[in-house]
């Protein structure tokens, strides 16, 4: 089994952490951009969409973080990362998609806006404020829904924001850039040119 990431972006970094935080059995390839290793047709093979991740397990190759989140969970089910009961799965699901609909949308608005406008992520804050209360995790305990959301809130963007109301969430953030996936999978950047 074999993911194909670039750590530095969520989407990547989440499914990176997630592999490292539980030592799966799943070698991590970094792309080369410089070498258009996304645009060649090999990778198009893998993923049409030609970005990462992207995962290769024998013959079936998978695309989209999320769905790559749940299919690792789903195979390796010591991690005991995704519920299997109807409601604990949709539980996750609904997390999955808030992430993908609500929190990845509000966050790329303040990556692209002139002006640092959080009206957008202020009301998600403290969606996940209340969630957290007396949790340690989203759920309870660590789930994908953890991996996907965070990773957007430890980016440098995410780290930003105004969390002064949001004593949950920056409690909840703190555990999970302490595990061990998450902090190998920390890029440090070069300083900028002077």
């Amino acid at each position: 089994m074999r993911v194909y990431t670039f750590t530095i972006t969520p989407n990547n970094r989440k499914v990176e952490a997630f592999v490292r935080h539980f030592d799966l059995p799943v070698e991590v390839h970094h792309v080369s951009f410089k070498d258009k290793e996304t645009q060649s047709p090999g990778y198009l093979a893998i993923n049409p969409m030609g970005r990462v991740p992207a995962l290769v397990d024998g013959d079936f190759n998978l695309w989209e973080s999320n769905a790559i989140l749940t299919y690792l969970a789903t195979k390796f089910p010591a991690t005991r990362a995704l519920p299997t009961d109807a409601r604990g799965r949709a539980d996750v699901d609904r997390w999955l998609h808030w992430q993908s609909c609500h929190l990845m949308p509000a966050m790329g608005a303040l990556k692209v806006a002139d002006e640092k406008d959080e009206s957008k992520v202020t009301p998600l804050l403290k969606i996940l404020e209340q969630q957290l209360a007396g949790k340690d995790y989203l759920l309870g305990t660590l789930t994908v829904a953890d991996f996907a959301v965070v990773s957007y809130l430890i980016t440098k963007m995410g780290r930003q924001l105004d969390y002064s109301g949001c004593p949950n969430v920056v409690a909840w953030i703190g555990r999970m850039t302490a595990l061990k996936g998450f902090v190998a999978t920390q890029v440090k950047m070069p300083p900028a040119a002077a």
